[in-house]
This record gives C-alpha cells, sequence and structure tokens, in this order.
C-alpha cells in the first residue's frame, strides 16, 4: 500500500512539472518543421516562407519522411480558421519514428481553430417576426451556433398535452389503439401552430424525446394517423428505434420505470420554432431558419452550422497502432453526429451507449447486453503514446474525445472541453474484446486524463457522463474540474457484475449467467480517479453521482480502484443518486478523503403530477413515487461489496452511511454489501470543518497560456 501511494504522488507530480512547466514549444531544435497557413498552397514545399494549405497535405509531408530520423517532426500550424470538408485521417504510418514524436501544433501561440461547420450567411426576414431564413443546400445537422452560443432545435414545451403512448404491451390500460405509437388528441393547452400532429410538415424529419431517471430516448416519427373527433389519432414511429425505445419492461409491461410511458418534447420542426434561440432546418427545401435573440443583428452575426461528422481519425491496427503523435493548442469545433437522425433514433442504454438495429431482447434490468458507443468527433483506437495538451473541444454534437480498444500510455493534459452534446472524454469500451481481451494488443491500459477542465457537456444527450472510463486498467483522472453535467460527472465500470467472475447479479431482476458465465477478472484494474472537483451534477437527469462506478474494478483490494481527496459539491437539489456511488456489482474500491458539500440528499422524480385538463393524461402509478428520498454521499443499488471507505468528509444533510437505492436504506440496518469497511469517516456542515489542503488541491491545477482566461470558468473554492 505503500508503495501504491508514493506511485500515485509521483505521477502526479510529474504530470504537474510536464504539463504546466514545458513549453508547447521545444527547446531542443527539431530535426524536421512544416508549416500550415490560411494562405498557402498545397504545391508549394511546406516551409515558414511557403507553408502548405491543408494539414491532408502536411501529413502527406510527414508520411513521405524517411523512417529513420533524429528528432521530433513538427508540423507548425499559423494562426486561422480551417475548415475541413472531409476528416484528417492519420493511421499507423503516421506516427513517430525512432521513439521521437509527431506533432501537430499551434504555431507562436496564435489561435488554430480546426472546423467542421460551414458560415451561414445571406439572412433574409420571413413572414414571421424575427424569423430568419438562409439558404444552406443539401447539407445535414443537428447542431447550429450563432455568436458562438448554441441554438436549440426547434421544439414544443415540455410534457406537451393530449400525447400518451400506446405501447404493446401499454403501460397504459386505457389506450384505444390496436397499433404501437403514442396517441394523441388535439388539445388548446398546446400552440395552435403544433396542437395537431396531422398537420405537421416532413414528419420523418421529428423527433420525440423521453428524459427516463438516468436514460434519454430519441425516436424518429414515421406517419400520423389523423384524429377523427372519436378515437385519438397515432403517431407511428420509425424502426428499429420505436421497438428499442420498449425493450425495457417484460412482455407483461412491467417494471416500465425507465420504459417509455411519457413523450418530454417533440423536436425538430417548423411549427416549433417560436422561441428565441431556435432553429429548424428544412432538409427538403436547403433552408434554415432561425428565431433570432433579441441581442443578434442577422446581419453581422457569425452563424455555423456543423456538417462533418469526425474532425480527426486515428486508427491504428490489432499489432500495428498509431503512435507517438501530439496535438498542442488547437481548437476542435463544429462537428455534428447523425446517427440519431437515422431508423436507430438515440435509445439510450447508459453513458452515451445505445441500442440500434434489431434483435435485442426485452428484459426488466433496464440494460442490453450489446449496446454501441457515441462516436468521437476527435477518435482514436488501437493508440499509443498519444497526446492532447492545451488544446480546446467545443460546440461538438458527439463525445468530444474518445480513445477507443487498445489505446496504451496516451495522455490528454489541461485541455478546454466546453458544450459539448455527449461526453467530453471517453476512454475504453464495453464490449468482449474490452472486458475480456484475450491478448495485450486489445487492452486498453495506461492512460491518463490530468488537469482538464470539462464544463456543458450532455447538452443534447443527457444521459452522457462529463468523463466516461470503460474497461481500463492502470487509468489515471487527476486533477480534473468537471462542472454543469446532466448526469454524472466521472463514470468508470460496466456490466453491474454481469460480466465479472461468478456474474454477480448487480441490478434490480438480474439474474446470474444472465450475461455469460465468466471465470477470469475482467481488464479493469489498479486505476486511480484523485483530486478532482465535480461541481453542478445531476442537474438533469437523476439517479447519478460526482463519481460513478459500476462492476468489479480489480480482482482484490490491492489492485482495485482507489477514488481518493475528489471535492464534489452543488448537486441538484431534486436530482435523486448517491455523491459517490458505487452501484450495482461495484466491488474492490477504496474510497479516501473524499469530499462532499452542498449536496442534499435528491428525490425520486419520474415526472409531473399529471395535467387534469390533459385529454390523454399520464397515467399509471410513477409519479405517486415522486419527491421519495433517494439518495446519499455514499451508497449504491445492489452493491457487491469488499469496499473500503475511511477518512472521507460527507454533508450532514444526507445519510451518514452507505444507502441502498435498491432498498432504501443505510447499511445499519443490516441491508449492506459484504465487507464493506466505515473508518474515520466525519458529517461537516461547512467548508471550514475540512482541512484546507484537501479543497485547495482538488480540479485543475493551473490554465495553459493558450486558452483564453475568459473561457477557463472555474467554480470557485468551496
Amino acid at each position: 500500500m505503500l508503495f501504491n501511494r508514493l506511485l500515485d504522488v509521483l505521477r502526479t507530480g510529474i504530470l504537474l512539472v510536464v504539463v504546466s512547466l514545458i513549453p508547447l514549444k521545444a527547446a531542443a531544435a527539431p530535426s524536421t518543421r512544416f508549416w500550415v497557413a490560411p494562405y498557402g498552397n498545397d504545391q508549394g514545399p511546406g516551409s515558414e516562407i511557403s507553408p502548405f494549405r491543408t494539414l491532408e497535405r502536411a501529413r502527406d509531408a510527414v508520411r513521405a519522411l524517411p523512417k529513420r530520423l533524429s528528432g521530433d517532426i513538427y508540423v507548425n500550424i499559423k494562426a486561422g480558421h480551417y475548415r475541413l470538408d472531409k476528416p484528417l485521417v492519420l493511421d499507423e504510418g503516421d506516427s513517430g519514428r525512432t521513439g521521437h514524436d509527431v506533432v501537430y501544433r499551434a504555431a507562436d501561440g496564435g489561435a488554430v481553430v480546426i472546423s467542421g461547420a460551414i458560415p451561414v450567411t445571406n439572412w433574409q426576414p420571413t413572414d414571421v417576426p424575427k424569423v430568419w431564413m438562409a439558404r444552406v443546400g443539401a447539407h445535414r445537422s443537428r447542431q447550429f451556433y450563432v455568436n458562438g452560443r448554441r441554438a436549440i432545435r426547434a421544439r414544443t414545451t415540455a410534457f406537451p398535452a393530449g400525447f400518451r403512448p400506446c405501447n404493446k404491451p401499454s403501460v397504459y390500460p386505457l389506450c384505444v389503439s390496436l397499433i404501437s405509437g403514442v396517441e394523441y388528441v388535439p388539445s388548446d393547452l398546446n400552440s395552435n401552430a403544433w396542437n395537431d400532429p396531422s398537420t405537421w410538415k416532413n414528419p420523418e424529419h421529428i423527433e420525440a424525446v423521453s428524459q427516463v431517471q438516468w436514460k434519454m430516448y430519441r425516436f424518429p416519427l414515421q406517419t400520423v394517423l389523423p384524429y377523427d373527433g372519436l378515437s385519438p389519432g397515432l403517431m407511428i414511429f420509425q424502426e428499429p428505434a420505436w421497438t428499442n425505445a420498449n425493450l425495457f419492461q417484460d412482455s407483461a409491461g412491467n417494471q416500465a420505470v425507465w420504459g417509455l410511458w411519457q413523450v418530454t418534447w417533440f423536436e425538430n420542426a417548423r411549427e416549433f420554432l417560436d422561441e428565441p434561440g431556435e432553429w429548424y432546418l428544412d432538409e427538403a427545401e436547403g433552408n434554415l431558419y432561425y428565431f433570432a435573440r433579441t441581442d443578434e443583428d442577422m446581419a453581422s452575426v457569425d452563424a455555423e452550422l456543423p456538417i462533418l461528422e469526425t474532425l480527426v481519425q486515428g486508427h491504428g491496427k490489432h499489432g500495428a497502432p498509431i503512435h507517438n503523435i501530439r496535438f498542442e493548442g488547437l481548437t476542435f469545433t463544429g462537428a455534428t453526429w447523425m446517427q440519431p437522425s437515422s431508423p436507430d433514433g438515440y435509445i439510450s442504454d447508459q453513458s452515451g451507449f445505445h441500442l440500434t438495429g434489431f434483435g435485442h431482447v426485452p428484459n426488466v434490468i433496464g440494460h442490453d447486453p450489446s449496446d454501441e458507443r457515441t462516436p468521437g468527433n476527435v477518435t482514436f483506437r488501437y493508440a499509443h503514446h498519444i497526446q492532447f495538451k492545451a488544446n480546446i473541444f467545443s460546440h461538438l454534437g458527439a463525445v468530444a474525445l474518445d480513445f477507443g480498444t487498445g489505446s496504451q500510455d496516451n495522455l490528454i493534459a489541461s485541455n478546454l472541453f466546453y458544450d459539448i452534446s455527449s461526453a467530453a472524454i471517453q476512454v475504453g469500451g464495453i464490449d468482449r474484446v474490452d472486458h475480456h481481451p484475450t491478448n495485450r494488443y486489445d487492452r486498453t491500459r495506461g492512460n491518463t486524463i490530468f488537469n482538464n477542465l470539462v464544463r456543458e457537456t450532455g447538452r443534447e444527450y443527457t444521459d452522457a457522463a462529463g468523463i466516461y472510463l470503460g474497461f481500463t486498467s492502470d487509468s489515471l483522472v487527476s486533477h480534473n474540474t468537471v462542472v454543469n453535467v446532466p448526469w454524472s460527472g466521472i463514470a468508470m465500470g460496466w456490466g453491474w457484475g454481469l460480466l465479472d467472475v461468478g456474474s454477480y447479479p448487480g441490478v434490480s431482476h438480474a439474474y446470474s449467467g444472465q450475461w455469460g458465465m465468466w471465470q477470469t477478472p475482467s481488464s479493469n484494474r489498479r486505476s486511480r480517479i484523485i483530486n478532482n472537483r465535480v461541481d453542478d451534477f445531476i442537474n438533469t437527469s437523476w439517479d447519478g453521482g460526482a463519481v460513478y462506478t459500476t462492476g468489479f474494478q480489480g480482482s482484490g483490494l490491492r489492485n482495485g480502484l482507489v477514488i481518493s481527496q475528489n471535492v464534489a459539491t452543488n448537486k441538484r437539489p431534486l436530482g435523486g443518486g448517491n455523491t459517490f456511488y458505487t452501484d450495482g456489482g461495484s466491488r474492490f474500491i477504496t474510497l479516501k478523503g473524499n469530499v462532499s458539500l452542498f449536496n442534499p440528499q435528491g428525490v425520486a422524480e419520474f415526472a409531473p403530477d399529471p395535467n387534469p385538463l390533459d385529454p390523454l393524461p399520464y397515467a399509471g402509478l410513477l409519479p405517486l413515487f415522486d419527491g421519495l428520498p433517494y439518495g446519499g454521499d455514499f451508497g449504491g443499488c445492489l452493491t457487491y461489496g469488499d469496499i473500503t471507505f475511511r477518512g472521507n468528509f460527507h454533508w450532514y444533510l444526507t445519510p451518514v452511511e452507505f444507502f441502498d437505492l435498491c432498498k432504501g436504506t443505510t447499511y445499519q440496518s443490516g441491508n449492506f454489501p459484504i465487507h464493506l469497511v466505515w473508518k474515520n469517516n466525519r458529517r461537516v456542515s461547512a467548508p471550514a470543518d475540512v482541512p484546507k489542503r484537501l479543497l485547495e488541491r482538488a480540479g485543475v491545477m493551473s490554465r495553459p497560456a493558450s486558452i483564453p482566461e475568459s473561457l477557463w470558468i472555474v467554480p470557485p473554492s468551496p
């Protein structure tokens, strides 16, 4: 244990020195330099005087160099806006040579913007006041930004009246349709512009959105059968999204707590365009419509429509990884992700992993064994010794930065992530090759996430964590600040014990062997989550935490997960969940020196009370459970055990002991995980009750010079 402590201190100290003291421009003369500038020419030599025009041309020049060089290779990118019409694709042939790196970096400290968006200009007024139109042609996107602010895809009000899912089996016994879909009756409680779905144009581009507990469902409309004045009309949705959205309940319709039993809002129709800051892209016409905010002059706004889904792709091969590449001082922005607009929709399981295709089996546990990851707008796999330092990731429509299977010894340090549709950082996967790799090439290990500021994530997919790690070993997540996230701040693990030795059923109604019977430990081991700050979490969904885990995190406490000296503050008051959340099947974890301040217990929050004037009110018993106490500072649901809580500081307004969300009890009542150790933990009522050093050391330690102070918005220390 002493060795592990020294290793933690040493790794953190070395990283702090490396990231904060070594300048972006290396002191030693590099062996080779290329230059890129917006005014350059790809037919030139790529020198400082005659630079290349594109990153792709610089990549090709690097690729053509001799295999043996005596120093690093630098691609110096001069300040400017680089609009990509296709991804910058890198493979093992673009790697560093003989132990040296290929470095893509901002030259002379200038702002280098790598964007997959097109500018939208030539706005014209429409016949609707404050609604403007611009011609964009045959482009598709799910995001739009005006003057650096995310616009909202036109949507209805929340919980619109007169809509009721009629599933097969249905959670509403009064459904009259013989066809599965959403029943509706036009209601004066809604806007006249959209209260009758049979009048909506382009219905195949409209999607229903449902936020249920920790999940989010987005499923596209197919057709609308009109209301005849007697029986409700019916909205029929595209497949497989509709079937998958109704997957998490059994054949009798039981356990619909996380099934589709309500519509939170409808989205993406011109009829819904009725609030400042909303937009709608009519793909059939090629026109973009925007309801201007009061402070926007449409003759001079900076309007950006992301159309590219991937900015940088670095994929090695099994046994031939891409390696030794650094990205420094760059801004990655303006990318979208269009799969949720397909017939698959976006049917989340948890933390950005979602269901696609057909053949999934209905279940009552709320999870599926065959999920797909949300991709990264910047994405790597089978990647070794890749570094991202002092970059900005903003206005992105999927996961900002994704390291998948076979990612080893990579560094993500001192970057800023903000306004991201899904997670900011995603490392590791959840597939068979990830949780039980058969060779060293497939393992994800030794990755470090250090000194990053992550804020405003999950803007479109509210089930996503700020930082997510799947099956990994020897990971270090240290000195990051995560603020303003809809679900969990930092999440780690997968499987709820069903993918671990003995197949522990760590989720309600699961059974051992449901996802196979595993005889060997998963790849999770020896990871550290230390000195992070998580603020303003669970601010949209519920049943999450500041730091969330699931499944076994090692094969014993000595090689398990350490969660140490993290500070969590300002959970949404209604945000049900545990601040430090060792969820189903969590095992072999040590929590020590963590701090919880200003985190009320939270409550169950399924939906608003039914409106008595609603012609098709939401039914069922679930809203009756709203307001019940849900969570504490430490706890889980069907946690396995072998967890040590030592020297933590917990908020005085939440239960003192381990809170079992599935049983609604603390561990003192006898319903607690096995081998749970509780030592020297203290209840606190103010920051002054916590050692000052713990509060001061949590979160980001320094701001890189390449990131403007105006963007480096860090919550004040408690």
